[in-house]
């Protein structure tokens, strides 16, 4: 007798929370990125800078402009003193390429944790990638 009842329970149970929480029309998601998905490391660093992830040191904002910046980390994780090549890609909500800048070379001393920060030129600006490379 309990099997049979709790059956027709549990899929009332179910039909129902299914049925309040479905949204009544089309929803438009909302994009949340973290700054690890901001910024690309190339593979031979990869064992020496890192992205450190404390809160509220990657900032992603707009300037009193309107134009998209990018404040962020990087780690050197070695007692190796070297430049890096930090270059960004501003894309506009289509994801079209709206601002390529030029590479900037950035030194590192050993175990140095840097802050650094890039603008789009470009208002149309909405999101961006930030490749990290060996300086040429």
């Amino acid at each position: 007798m309990i099997r049979t009842l709790s059956y027709p329970i549990l899929l009332g149970l179910v039909a129902g929370a299914a049925a309040c929480s479905s949204p009544s029309g089309p929803v438009a998601p909302t994009y949340v990125g973290s700054p690890r998905e901001k910024v690309t490391i190339t593979p031979d660093l990869q064992e020496f800078i890192s992205v450190p992830d404390v809160p509220g040191n990657q900032i992603l904002d707009y300037t009193a402009d309107g134009l998209l910046r990018f404040q962020f980390q990087l780690q050197n994780k070695s007692d190796k003193s070297f430049f890096l090549a930090v270059t960004p890609t501003f894309y506009d909500r289509k994801r079209v390429v709206v601002d390529q800048q030029a590479p900037r070379r950035v030194p590192f001393t050993p175990y140095q944790i840097q802050t650094i920060s890039v603008v789009c030129t470009n208002k149309e600006g909405a999101d961006l990638q930030v490749q990290v490379s060996p300086a040429r």
